[in-house]
């Protein structure tokens, strides 16, 4: 989504960067393609190690479930870890890792004061030797029984430097359909937020109290970096586990692009499932000038703590479209691998894997993978823009297995993905400097996270930003 794109300028720039590398990678285990096999328990794909399946704040507590795999070998111990805006570790309690079930953590010092050390956050999950086995990126927000009551709340983000501001799918609309029917006139960006959407109303504050934050220039167009995260499934995703008679079908699809699925056969109608999901980041300039604004306290307060009342900033602002054009360098990865096992005549199993990764709406990569193989790749583009450049990766999983007594079938899909943009602009009422966004997730378990997590890494450090992620 463009916020203006019938008066902005966007332009491909050929993909012969330095950076640019296109590579296959192998993954760290054959997967075996359609075979007789002697009837035994099927494999499936290992998955990941550990996936974070809730996420609250409950009774004044940031509370996370964690759901271990039962497929591979579990960490002794682990720790969670939850980090606030600065980086900066302000809690985190110990877990014990259970095959197949689900571990239920509580932070009561997680999310302090978000207005002073950042709004968006992020949790880390590490094994017995502080190796990270999950990273979960997430905003602080404020959800408001009125524009004076608030409490905080939680929600899934991307990760950025600390140059950029996060807004949602659902608030950046928003603002683009206000702005679009104000024209050039001024408005109170809180108060119409709370007028078309109430539910709005609480992140509409935090927006203004970033923004506020970020703009150390006051001019005639000041912009500061703006970072849109969009998933499908949505939050922390969903599981499925289904038993009967035709066999048995589980996985867990998300957040987002990433997914893995399982079927075992149970008869010879047989028993299957598809996930899809999406994953989104845009990266773009947000353009105001502030005609004026006045601070509105608000009282924030959840149980187990004190009340804090804070002056959050009401602006009357008019939109505007800066003449500074930014660069925006793209790089994707996506990689999924299928499996399938089954003893004949009396079985059958399928796997499919698919997935395709958008700069700006162009397919740069779309991959395949059926019944064993498997794909892992990675390229990029730039984009020089006034308004912004998205990165998307779409994916999509099937499976099937049927078997007859004593046959057996098993089918399953795994897969990865990772979105990174750079943005560079030096504009005369900022932003000046970079900028940097990225989200990444896999099912496929620890060898391919780390793949992942370096190619983010490297991508970023060619212009001297450090990123964990």
């Amino acid at each position: 989504m463009s916020r203006y794109s019938t008066r902005g300028v966007r332009r491909l720039v050929p993909a012969s960067l330095r950076w640019l590398s296109l590579s296959v990678l192998a993954l760290g285990s054959a997967l075996l393609a359609p075979a007789a096999h002697a009837a035994a328990e099927p494999q499936t794909e290992e998955g990941p190690v550990a996936t974070l399946t809730h996420l609250s704040v409950e009774q004044g507590a940031f509370k996370v479930g964690i759901r271990w795999s039962d497929k591979q070998p579990l960490p002794s111990s682990a720790k969670l870890l939850s980090q606030d805006g600065a980086g900066t570790v302000n809690d985190g309690a110990e877990v014990t890792p259970k095959p197949g079930e689900e571990s239920f953590v509580t932070l009561g010092k997680a999310i302090q004061k978000p207005w002073e050390t950042g709004w968006n956050q992020k949790l880390v999950l590490q094994g017995a030797k502080e190796e990270s086995l999950a990273t979960f990126p997430y905003n602080v927000n404020l959800d408001c029984a009125d524009d004076k009551n608030c409490t905080l709340n939680v929600s899934a983000g991307a990760a950025t430097n600390s140059e950029v501001m996060h807004v949602s799918t659902e608030l950046d609309a928003l603002i683009t359909e206000l702005e679009a029917s104000h024209g050039e006139a001024e408005f109170d960006l809180v108060e119409e937020v709370a007028k078309a959407n109430p539910r709005l109303l609480g992140e509409a504050l935090v927006y203004s109290h970033t923004l506020a934050k970020l703009r150390q220039l006051a001019g005639p167009c000041t912009c500061v970096w703006q970072a849109v995260y969009g998933q499908s499934p949505a939050l922390i995703g969903y599981g499925v586990n289904v038993s009967n008679a035709n066999g048995i079908l589980s996985g867990w699809n998300g957040p987002g692009a990433k997914h893995a699925l399982t079927a075992i056969g149970g008869s010879p109608t047989g028993i299957g499932g598809t996930f899809n999901g999406m994953s989104q980041v845009t990266l773009r300039l947000n353009c105001t000038r502030w005609v004026y604004y006045y601070y509105w306290d608000v009282v924030i307060g959840w149980p187990g703590h004190p009340v804090i009342v804070l002056p959050f900033p009401r602006p009357r602002i008019v939109p505007c479209i800066s003449t500074c054009a930014a660069r925006f360098d793209h790089q994707g990865r996506i990689s999924g691998s299928t499996f399938v096992a089954y003893t004949s005549p009396g079985s059958s199993a399928s796997a499919r894997e698919q997935a395709t990764y958008r700069v700006d709406g162009t397919p740069l990569m779309s991959l395949v993978a059926n019944n064993g193989t498997s794909f892992n790749q990675a390229t990029g583009t730039s984009v020089w823009s006034n308004i912004g450049s998205t990165g998307r990766v779409d994916s999509s999983g099937n499976v099937f297995a049927a078997k007859s007594f004593p046959y057996f079938s098993s089918a399953s899909v795994a897969n990865g993905h990772a979105i990174s943009i750079h943005g560079q602009a030096r504009c005369p009422w900022g932003p000046n400097g970079h900028a940097a966004v990225w989200t990444y997730g896999t099912s496929q378990g620890i060898p391919q996270t780390n793949v992942l997590r370096s190619s983010i890494q490297n991508f970023f450090w060619q212009w001297g930003i450090f990123v964990i992620p």
